[in-house]
């Protein structure tokens, strides 16, 4: 009886030596090529008065990428559609986005430049696509723009984007289109 105890013992040993190495090298690579991968891509596309400025590459902030988990792992983190515009002739200025999401960011708080929400919308055709779109309309003269923010409700950020200063005199319209892949 003490020898069965005893192999049985060596067995479960083994088992659970076998198993852990297994574990610790048999985990999937992330290049396999039959295992799905999430990838983000997007875009912020600028217009003055209806007229095409530029479009260019966002990055997501790493509390975007926490915010998609979050999202999608437990729908906690709200919606996605404010879009805020950084005041490029304040004291602090617009610095390039970075990932920790600390670069200088002077938000614009009047001028009809307050962060707004957009209006979200599925792009046909292409699943996982999608945009975020405002027109702002300055109500005071020589304001520039050269950043943007696309935030969630509360204002935690997702992505943010450089662009060419823009300048706008009262009446000017200034549409931010954020648009967003997944893949």
């Amino acid at each position: 009886m003490v020898i069965r105890g005893a192999y049985l013992f060596v067995i479960a040993i083994l088992a659970v030596s076998m198993f852990s190495f297994g574990y610790m090298f048999g985990l999937p690579e992330t290049s396999s090529t039959t295992s799905s991968s999430l990838n983000y891509e997007g875009y912020v596309c600028i217009s003055k008065n209806g007229e095409l400025i530029e479009c260019s590459h966002n990055l997501l902030y790493s509390n975007g990428k926490n915010m998609t988990r979050d999202y999608l792992g437990a729908g906690s983190s709200g919606a996605i559609l404010n879009i805020s515009l950084c005041n490029a002739t304040s004291g602090a200025g617009c610095g390039t986005p970075v990932a920790a999401g600390t670069e200088t960011f002077s938000l614009y708080t009047s001028c009809g430049l307050n962060s707004a929400q957009g209006t979200y919308g599925a792009i046909p055709n292409t699943p996982g696509n999608w945009s975020v779109a405002k027109t702002f309309t300055a109500t005071c003269d020589s304001l520039e723009i050269n950043s943007t923010r696309l935030t969630n409700t509360s204002g935690a950020i997702f992505a943010g984007n450089t662009f060419s200063v823009v300048t706008l005199q009262t009446n000017d319209q200034l549409t931010i289109n954020w648009t967003l892949m997944v893949s």
